[in-house]
């Protein structure tokens, strides 16, 4: 409902995390309510994953397709990323 008033074009558990996240921040919703339903999600966390398994199987043949590519982008993005937050993080020490 919120996505189709505003016209925002973010996934819907994107657009509940951050409503979530300023009700904590702004001090509406009180941490220890969301204890017993966190509980409950950590409980059946392992279901979630379900969807995520039957699509990765299902696109198996795509995947093997494309393995070189997946596996360099899975292994020279973090590496690049991390130099960079590395390069940022001791510039922004010389700062202090």
């Amino acid at each position: 409902m919120l996505i189709a008033l505003t016209g925002v074009n973010f996934p819907a558990p994107l657009v509940g995390l951050i409503v979530l996240f300023l009700l904590l921040i702004f001090n509406i919703i009180n941490p220890d309510k969301l204890a017993p339903i966190s509980l409950l999600l950590i409980k059946y966390l392992p279901l979630f994953f379900i969807p995520v398994g039957v699509g990765f199987i299902s696109h198996l043949t795509m995947i093997a397709e494309h393995i070189v590519l997946i596996s360099l982008l899975l292994t020279v993005l973090p590496i690049i990323i991390l130099f960079c937050v590395g390069k940022l993080a001791a510039k922004g020490q010389y700062r202090d």
